[in-house]
């Protein structure tokens, strides 16, 4: 028998979305609203940004969507940062990278790292909106550790 969790409002948790891209930062609020994912979201420009932001936040966030090209540090240099890190790995936090690109030698490169995913952003908005409500939904579902808390 499985201990009962004592089930965090997912609902209330916020998504991390790194993307340097302004307009794509647009889309995916769009998305999300049209979806009916109320969660509240945290928009970073960079991995640095997003590196401080969860070394001291209280918040618990319920996934880190990062792209993977991006000025400064790319979305793997940031996954490796977070790995790590002794406090961020035990939040477990789901990284999944959110991209516009994806080719053999750039998806072989994310699973060298402790990743939960690699998803393209879709070529239309209803791809995006999907693509963005798969992926907050699985997380809304799953078990974390964080979930016994």
């Amino acid at each position: 028998m499985v201990d009962s969790p004592k089930l965090i409002p997912f609902d209330l948790m916020p998504i991390i979305h790194i993307e340097n891209d302004v307009d794509d930062q647009c889309l995916v609020a769009e998305a999300l609203k049209a979806s009916s994912i109320h969660n509240p979201v945290r928009y970073f420009a960079d991995g640095q940004q997003a590196l401080l932001y969860l070394q001291t936040t209280d918040e618990v966030p319920l996934v880190i969507l990062c792209d993977v090209i991006m000025p400064g540090m790319s979305g793997f240099e940031l996954r490796d940062r977070i790995d790590a890190d002794p406090v961020l790995r035990m939040k477990a936090i789901p990284f999944v990278y959110f991209s516009t690109w994806a080719n053999k030698e750039l998806v072989e490169q994310a699973y060298q790292g402790t990743i939960q995913g690699y998803h393209l952003k879709g070529k239309s908005f209803a791809d995006l909106q999907a693509e963005l409500s798969l992926i907050v939904t699985y997380w809304k579902h799953c078990l974390h550790p964080r979930s016994f808390q």
